[in-house]
């Protein structure tokens, strides 16, 4: 696969939140500050093919935005929170990646 064609993965919140993926090695993180405006612009890139949000910050979006978000295939958005259910992380996994890793 050509370069310009590989898509990589986005993680927005805040620093605590961004932390563990940036000694994981991601890159991409970007700051929820005015996440609506950001989830507009990253939603619309070419570059990302998952992008991992707080699912605190996800809330906050207007309902209709939440909908579009989470119905996503180009990024697909995974949400994740402190207190997810393993088996909740592990669909949200499959889903963003296209196979189950955790087996």
């Amino acid at each position: 696969m050509n370069d310009e064609h590989k898509k990589t993965i986005g993680v927005v919140g805040d620093d605590e939140f961004t932390i563990g993926f940036k000694l994981a090695g991601i890159e991409k993180t970007f700051d929820n500050e005015n996440f609506r405006e950001t989830m507009e612009e990253l939603m619309d890139r070419d570059d990302l093919g998952i992008l991992v949000v707080d699912e605190n910050d996800l809330e906050e979006l207007p309902k209709r935005m939440v909908r579009e978000v989470e119905s996503s295939a180009d990024p697909v958005v995974v949400s994740l929170s402190e207190d997810a259910e393993s088996e909740r992380l592990q669909e949200k996994i499959k889903r963003a990646i296209g196979a189950d890793i955790t087996k």
